[in-house]
């Protein structure tokens, strides 16, 4: 027969059961928790910078444990219109990386997980128009895409950190483009900037290169005109030594010159032009 008692004994040990899992609670390694007791908040276990998981004890069905990841958490933003100061329109996707640093902040600022990252999109959304807007279509497609990156990851860490007690540790611009009503038209201004640029550099260059050239001609007259005047310095220091060597060599020069490859030539034997030929066969 059942005891009479039984009953009673198992509905002890049932709330028994209840209370004790109510009186405990885990925190894992990559997770915080704070303890809330009526609502008011009493504890954080396991926030950044310390390290405390493990088994942990709370008052049932008075306190309250809300546990938040410790981890970096990913916000996607997509679709993002831009207005940059060019007055370009874009669609900007970005990506941001956060975490929760002070777990009581957050709670009452948020909440949930969930609300804290519904608010910091709004925070996200709010910085990316402060610093694209101030930039132009151009710097944020290519050229300064990484400074603006910071930029905004500095501006969301002024403000989201003080009012949701988090830190964002990176923010990524995934994707930048123009609507597509609007690409042709712009593609067509950017080309039409780059040949102007490509005509003045052009420009400049021609204009660099006949100075350049210029000033070429004149090194080399000037070099030639020293040339020369060495050249016929020499020539008088070698005349005035040798006489003799002077007068065959003005002659070997004036029959190189006045005489090409056989082309007939009828001149007098007795002409000037043999004259040092006539002196060296008549021995003069």
């Amino acid at each position: 027969m059942m005891p009479r008692n039984l009953p009673l004994v198992l509905g002890v040990a049932f709330v028994a059961l209840v209370i004790l899992l109510n009186s405990v609670f885990i925190v894992r390694q990559d997770r915080q928790a704070i303890v809330l007791r009526f609502g008011a908040y009493t504890a954080s276990i396991n926030e950044p910078g310390s390290s405390e998981p493990g088994l942990y004890f709370k008052i049932p069905f008075f306190d309250t444990v809300i546990m938040y990841d410790k981890r970096n958490i990913g916000l996607i933003l997509e679709g993002q219109s831009i207005v940059p100061s060019d007055q370009e329109r874009l669609i900007v996707d970005a990506v941001v990386r956060w975490r929760i640093t002070d777990p009581r902040r957050f709670y009452q600022s948020a909440l949930t997980e969930d609300g804290g990252e519904e608010r910091l999109k709004v925070f996200t959304e709010s910085a990316m128009r402060r610093v694209l807007g101030a930039a132009t279509s151009d710097q944020i497609i290519s050229g300064r895409r990484a400074a603006l990156m910071q930029a905004i990851e500095d501006d969301l860490n002024r403000s989201a950190a003080t009012e949701l007690g988090v830190r964002v540790v990176d923010v990524r611009i995934r994707q930048a483009d123009l609507p597509s009503e609007n690409t042709e038209r712009v593609y067509e201004r950017m080309r039409s900037e780059r040949q102007q640029v490509a005509g003045r550099i052009r420009a400049e260059g021609a204009r660099d290169a006949q100075i350049i050239l210029a000033t070429a001609r004149q090194e080399n007259e000037r070099l030639r005109g020293e040339g020369e005047g060495e050249r016929a310095r020499i020539f008088a220091q070698a005349y005035g030594r040798d006489a003799e060597f002077a007068a065959f060599y003005r002659s070997m020069r004036a029959y190189d010159t006045a005489i090409d490859a056989n082309t007939p030539i009828v001149v007098p034997p007795d002409s000037d032009f043999f004259r040092y030929m006539q002196r060296r066969r008549g021995g003069n």
